[in-house]
């Protein structure tokens, strides 16, 4: 049996119990996080209903009750049909040999009752992360040098990732990794809200209800995180908060798009070995195609190989290069790298900052817009055939 995933971040969790009171705790529970959607039905009617279509949870929590539901012979068959959906079991306190008849229904992980709400919530994150892990997309955004226009690019990658299919709608994170500045929330004029050296040296608290908490929901469907903290670009016990997040924002979201300094950070190395692909974005100038070349020897070195780094060359007028470079110096300078050469619009890009909106919003038809928008594509189906 197929684990159906939803395409989404939020992941279906299904509750079964006879007891209301439970059922309301752990719906309440559950449901009041933005990750996570619940049904709910009587321990009796599942067990009655030989058609129920087990394949459309991410997750199966079982209420128990005092154990005496263990007797039941048709509650193995239940416990089958799920496969390898996780199946969380709860329950009063059992004897020895109720808890010998549940470790046989082999479930996924058994919590006590009366339920406490962080175990139950962790515990639901925990199981579906894992059933997650290979379905999640994550792509960095590098930067040689301040002014390339990664932020730009970056966002524009996230938009495009958002674009609803045929039959999905995929969600798409923007987290923005230089807390010196928070470009990305100042780009789009949207407030990024939490300091975070309030959770420095802190990193239990950083669970799916915090990052619930702190994101920004851009219009446009991406969710954003942004967050101007300098003092993490040097604290040593950065790296551990910030990998943290990251690790639970990309099980969230189908396509994470990490916005990275220009200058190396505690987590920089960490980020680029881990992700999916990479694009590394320069301008047009000697000195920052040379820079490129560098940083691209660097990142391969990082990864292992140069697999799934691409080059954007930004802020390009009139056909290739004014520099005196040509596309054969490119392609030689870059050997197997893909490139991708992105024009300069610098009306347009004014406008779209001064308004706080997508660049595609000043101008439809953007040529700019249009080249990060086959990036994109190219970008993911790197990820995709690297699965």
């Amino acid at each position: 049996m197929n684990v159906n995933l939803s395409t989404t971040s939020r992941s279906r969790i299904l509750i079964c119990s006879q007891d209301r009171d439970a059922v309301r705790t752990m719906d309440n529970i559950i449901s009041s996080l933005a990750a996570f959607d619940t049904t709910v039905v009587s321990l009796d009617a599942l067990v009655q209903n030989k058609t129920f279509d087990a394949d459309s949870f991410d997750a199966v929590i079982i209420d128990l009750g005092n154990g005496v539901a263990l007797d039941n012979p048709r509650l193995a068959e239940v416990r089958g049909r799920f496969g390898k959906v996780p199946v969380i079991f709860v329950s009063d306190e059992l004897t020895p040999e109720r808890m010998r008849q549940l470790i046989k229904l082999d479930g996924t992980d058994w919590l006590p009752k009366p339920l406490q709400p962080r175990l139950l919530i962790d515990t639901v994150n925990t199981v579906t992360q894992r059933l997650k892990a290979n379905a999640n997309n994550v792509y960095a955004v590098l930067p040689c040098g301040g002014g390339a226009g990664a932020t730009s690019v970056a966002i524009m990658l996230a938009y495009y990732l958002s674009r609803a299919r045929k039959r999905s709608q995929p969600t798409v994170a923007l987290f923005d990794l230089d807390f010196s500045s928070a470009s990305t929330s100042a780009y789009l004029n949207t407030d990024s809200g939490y300091d975070l050296t309030d959770v420095l040296g802190k990193p239990e608290r950083i669970d799916l209800e915090f990052i619930d908490i702190i994101k920004r929901k851009h219009q446009s469907g991406f969710s954003l995180f942004s967050f101007a903290s300098p003092a993490l670009m040097t604290n040593p016990d950065a790296a551990e908060l910030v990998l943290r997040m990251l690790d639970i924002v990309t099980f969230q979201h189908d396509h994470t798009v990490v916005d990275l300094a220009s200058c190396e950070t505690l987590w920089s190395d960490n980020v680029l070995a881990a992700v999916n692909s990479a694009v590394i974005v320069t301008t047009n100038s000697v000195p920052a195609v040379r820079r490129a070349k560098e940083t691209l020897k660097r990142v391969s070195e990082i990864r292992g190989s140069g697999k799934g780094i691409s080059l954007a060359i930004n802020k390009v007028r009139g056909g290739w290069f004014s520099a005196g470079i040509k596309q054969k110096d490119v392609q030689r300078l870059f050997g197997d790298a893909p490139v991708t050469i992105l024009p300069d619009e610098p009306d347009m890009m004014t406008e779209a900052l001064n308004r706080g909106v997508l660049p595609l919003e000043v101008d439809a038809r953007s040529r700019f817009c249009s080249k990060v928008q086959v990036l994109a594509d190219a970008m993911a189906l790197v990820a995709g055939s690297a699965r």
